[in-house]
C-alpha cells in the first residue's frame, strides 16, 4: 500500500486545476474580480503610451474651455447666435462637418437667436447636434413621431434589442435645430464597477425604435449614408454599406456598444471654440492662416465642454478626471483608424490555462520547492508579459488578474501539499535518524530525499581553526567538571558568533573549533564573514574574562585565557567524510591544512587571528571596513610555494589611534625591509614595537608581537643577510 503522501502527491496535481477553475469563474462575477481586472486594464493603457501612434489629423476637437468662457462670458449667457456665428466662421475654410456633443433641447427666449443658428446649420449639410435617451423615466410617454427631424430609425437589426440603452423619451433637438442638423444620441454611461468610460454605444433604443448615436452618426455623415444603409447585428458588428465605399464594419457587443481603445493622453489637442471662431473670422479678413495650427478644411470638428466649470466631466483609463468629449474623439478615431480593441474570448483562455496548470503540476510534482516556486512564477510572469505585448503590438486584451492568480493559487495548494507531507516525512527521518548523526547531515538527507552516503565536491570556502592557548595548563589547574563547566561557557559563546556570521561548525576538537565559510550553502562573502566572527570571537573572549574574573573563584590562568584564530580561503573537498558506516560533514584539502597552520602559526609572530592573503583580499573585496596588518611572507611546513600572512586587528570604526599609528610604522618599516634597508626597517620597528597594542609581560601573559619578531629578524639579517634573489620570503621551521 502506497502512503497517503504519495497519493496526495498524485491527486493534487489531477484535482486543484478544474477546482481552482470552478472558483474562478465564480469569483470573476463579482464586482471586485472586474474592478481590478479593470485595474491592470487601465495599467496596459498607461504603459503603452509610449508607443501610441498619432491619432487621424482629420479629427479636429474644439473645446469650449475657460478661455472661451472668458471671451464671450458664462455658459448660461451663451445663446445660440454664438454658435450661428462660429458656423458661419467656417464657411470660407469649411470643415467636412461639425458635430456639437451637446444638446439643444429648449427653445431660446428669443427666436431669432434658434433661426440664426438653424439658418447656419443648413450651410453645413453634415453638421450633427445631441440629443439623450433619457433612461431614468421609464415611465415617460414614447416618442411618436417617425423621425427626429432628418434623422431616421435604423430598421435593419439583428438580435435581441432588449440589451440595448432603452429609454421612451428624452431631450430632443428643438424641430427647427433638428430639420437641419442630423441627431446622434450623447449617451456615454459609466462602468457601474468603477465609473470608468470603458464602451460606447453605436445605437440606442428610443422610443421603441433604434437611432444611431452621435459616433455612428457622424460615421454615418463622413461616409454619406443613410440609414437605409446601416446593419447592425448585435454581437457581431455595425456594417456601412454603399454602392459607391467599401463597406464599414464596427465591432460591437450584444449591447450594442463598442469597446473603446484608447491611446495615450495627448492624442488630441483640442483648439479653444472661442478661440478659433476669432481666428476664422480674422482670416476672412486677413486670408493668413498660423501655420502652428490643424487645417479646418475637409476636417471633422467636434465641439464639446472642455471648461472645469461644466458638467460634462469623468474619469478615463488615463485620467481621473478628462471632458468626456474626448471619448467621442477616441470611439471615432478608433472607427477611423480601424484601431479596435479586442476582447480575446474567455473560454479560450480558460481552457488554455486549464492545459497548462494541469502539466505544470505533474512536471513538478517531484522536483525541488525552489522550482515548485519558480516555474509557476516565472510562467505568470511570462504570461503577463505577453499580454501587455499582445495589448500593446496587437490591441488584443487577455483576462489578466483571475488567470494569474489562479494559476499561482492551483500551484500553492499543490506545493503546501507537498510541504506538509515533506514535513512529516522529515520528523519520521529526524526520529530515525537524528541519535545517530549530525543535525546537518540529517537536514541534508532529508532536502535531498535519499540516504547519507559518501563523497564530496570542490568549492571555495574559508576554513576557520581557532585554539585556546596553553590549554594544557587549564587541565592541570582544574578539576575535570570546572573544566567542563568552563568549555561549555566557552565553546557556547564562540560557536553562536560562528553561526551567527554564517559559519557552519565542523567538529570541536577538545577546546578547539572547526568550522567553515561557505559551506553547506555557498555565500559570495565567506571570507569577509570569517573576518567578522574572528574579530567578535576575540572580543567576547576578552568579555568573557572580565565575567570569570567578576565571579572569582577561578584560578588566574582563566583570567589569562587567550584564543587563537587562523583563515585561509580557497578551494576545498566538501562532503560527507569517513568510514561507509560512520561519516560526517567536513572539509578536506591543502587550504583547510593551511587554515590550521595560520592558527598555530600565530604564535610565533605573538598574534591572536592571522589569515592568509587570499582571505584578506576576499574580504576587503566584499566591504573595506577591517584593519589587517601585513604580517610577513612564510613558506609554511610542508609547502614549497610562499604564502603571505597578514593579521587581523578589528573594525576601522572601533580601531584605537594608537594601533591606526602602529599599523601605519609597521607597514612602513615593512616596506625598508623588503627593501633589504636593515638598519631603516629595525629602527621602523622599534618605532612601532612602542605602540604595538599587545606588549610582553602584561596580564595576559603575551612573550611577543610582530614588531619584536621583525626586529629580531633585522637584527639576523644585517650579519646574515639572504640571497640576491630573495623576494621577502620567510621559510618556518614549525607547524
Amino acid at each position: 500500500m502506497k502512503p497517503k503522501a504519495a497519493n496526495s502527491r498524485h491527486l493534487v496535481p489531477l484535482l486543484a486545476p478544474p477546482v481552482v477553475l470552478i472558483a474562478m469563474l465564480v469569483i470573476g462575477q463579482s464586482d471586485l474580480s472586474q474592478q481590478l481586472e479593470n485595474v491592470t486594464v487601465d495599467r496596459r493603457f498607461k504603459k503603452r503610451q509610449a508607443s501610441d501612434p498619432p491619432a487621424d489629423p482629420r479629427i479636429l476637437l474644439v473645446g469650449i474651455g475657460e478661455t472661451s468662457l472668458k471671451m464671450i462670458g458664462r455658459w448660461e449667457e451663451w445663446t445660440r447666435d454664438i454658435h450661428g456665428r462660429f458656423l458661419d466662421s467656417l464657411n470660407e475654410r469649411k470643415p467636412h462637418l461639425v458635430a456639437y456633443d451637446f444638446f439643444f433641447s429648449e427653445p431660446s427666449k428669443d427666436p431669432a437667436h434658434d433661426e440664426a443658428f438653424a439658418f447656419a446649420l443648413e450651410l453645413h449639410p453634415g453638421a450633427i447636434t445631441g440629443a439623450v435617451a433619457d433612461d431614468s423615466r421609464p415611465d415617460a410617454a414614447p416618442y411618436s413621431e417617425p423621425t427626429i427631424g432628418n434623422t431616421e430609425p435604423i430598421t435593419n437589426v439583428i438580435g435581441d434589442t432588449r440589451r440595448l440603452i432603452q429609454a421612451p423619451n428624452g431631450p430632443l433637438p428643438i424641430p427647427i435645430i433638428a430639420q437641419t442638423s442630423w441627431t446622434g444620441f450623447v449617451n456615454s454611461p459609466p462602468s457601474r464597477i468603477d465609473g470608468m468610460r470603458r464602451v460606447n454605444p453605436l445605437v440606442v433604443s428610443f422610443g421603441g425604435r433604434i437611432y444611431p448615436s452621435f459616433i455612428l452618426q457622424t460615421v454615418m455623415r463622413i461616409d454619406e449614408a443613410r440609414a437605409a444603409d446601416v446593419e447592425v447585428i448585435l454581437g457581431e458588428a455595425v456594417v456601412i454599406r454603399g454602392p459607391d465605399r467599401p463597406e464599414r464594419r464596427i465591432p460591437i457587443d450584444d449591447r450594442g456598444m463598442m469597446t473603446l481603445n484608447y491611446r495615450r493622453a495627448d492624442t488630441f489637442e483640442p483648439i479653444d471654440y472661442a478661440s478659433l471662431m476669432a481666428l476664422l473670422e480674422r482670416y476672412a479678413e486677413t486670408r493668413e492662416w498660423p501655420a502652428d495650427l490643424p487645417p479646418v478644411e475637409g476636417q471633422y470638428l467636434i465641439v464639446g465642454q472642455m471648461a472645469e466649470g461644466l458638467t460634462d466631466f469623468g474619469p478615463t483609463p488615463l485620467k481621473p478626471r478628462e471632458p468626456l468629449v474626448l471619448v467621442q474623439a477616441v470611439a471615432l478615431n478608433n472607427i477611423l483608424q480601424q484601431d479596435y480593441l479586442t476582447l480575446y474570448p474567455t473560454w479560450r483562455v480558460l481552457v488554455g490555462w486549464l492545459a497548462l496548470a494541469w502539466a505544470s503540476l505533474w512536471l513538478l510534482r517531484r522536483s525541488s520547492v525552489t522550482l515548485s516556486v519558480a516555474v509557476p512564477l516565472v510562467l505568470v510572469a511570462l504570461y503577463i508579459w505577453f499580454a501587455y505585448r499582445l495589448f500593446r503590438v496587437e490591441s488584443v486584451q487577455l483576462p489578466l488578474f483571475l488567470p494569474a492568480l489562479g494559476f499561482l493559487v492551483a500551484h500553492g495548494s499543490a506545493l503546501v501539499d507537498r510541504l506538509v507531507a515533506e514535513t512529516r516525512a522529515k520528523s519520521r527521518i529526524k526520529n530515525l535518524f537524528g541519535t545517530y548523526v549530525s543535525p546537518e547531515v540529517v537536514d541534508r538527507m532529508v532536502a535531498s530525499g535519499e540516504d547519507p552516503k559518501l563523497g564530496g565536491q570542490t568549492s571555495e570556502i574559508t576554513a576557520f581553526f581557532s585554539d585556546v592557548q596553553a590549554f594544557s595548563t587549564f587541565s592541570e589547574k582544574l578539576d575535570a567538571e570546572r573544566l567542563v563547566a568552563l568549555m561549555i561557557d566557552y565553546l557556547s559563546e564562540m560557536t553562536d558568533i560562528l553561526q551567527y556570521r554564517g559559519g557552519s561548525l565542523d567538529k570541536y576538537i577538545g577546546d578547539a573549533i572547526v568550522g567553515m565559510f561557505g559551506a553547506p550553502l555557498p555565500v559570495p562573502d565567506h571570507a569577509y564573514r570569517a573576518c567578522c566572527a574572528a574579530i567578535e570571537i576575540q572580543r567576547r573572549q576578552a568579555e568573557l574574562r572580565e565575567k570569570w574574573r567578576a565571579e572569582g573563584g577561578w584560578p588566574d590562568i582563566v583570567y589569562q585565557m587567550q584564543t587563537r584564530i587562523g583563515l585561509n580561503t580557497g578551494l576545498a573537498v566538501i562532503g560527507n567524510m569517513g568510514s561507509r558506516r560512520r561519516f560526517n560533514y567536513t572539509m578536506m584539502g591543502d587550504n583547510v591544512n593551511l587554515a590550521a597552520r595560520c592558527e598555530s602559526g600565530s604564535k610565533s609572530y605573538g598574534v591572536y587571528t592571522m589569515v592568509t592573503g587570499e582571505t584578506r583580499r576576499a574580504a576587503a573585496a566584499a566591504k573595506d571596513d577591517i584593519a589587517f596588518r601585513y604580517l610577513d611572507k612564510i613558506v609554511v611546513k610542508g609547502r614549497t610555494q610562499p604564502v603571505e600572512m597578514y593579521e587581523v586587528l578589528g573594525y576601522l570604526a572601533d580601531l584605537p589611534s594608537s594601533t591606526a599609528g602602529c599599523i601605519e610604522a609597521h607597514a612602513a618599516a615593512m616596506a625598508l625591509y623588503l627593501a633589504r634597508d636593515w638598519s631603516g626597517a629595525l629602527a621602523g620597528f622599534e618605532k612601532a614595537a612602542a605602540l604595538e597594542p599587545n606588549q610582553p609581560g602584561g596580564a595576559l601573559d603575551i612573550h611577543t608581537n610582530p614588531s619584536l619578531v621583525m626586529i629580531d629578524r633585522c637584527r639576523a639579517y644585517q650579519i646574515h643577510p639572504p640571497a640576491d634573489d630573495w623576494d621577502g620570503r620567510y621559510v618556518m621551521e614549525t607547524k
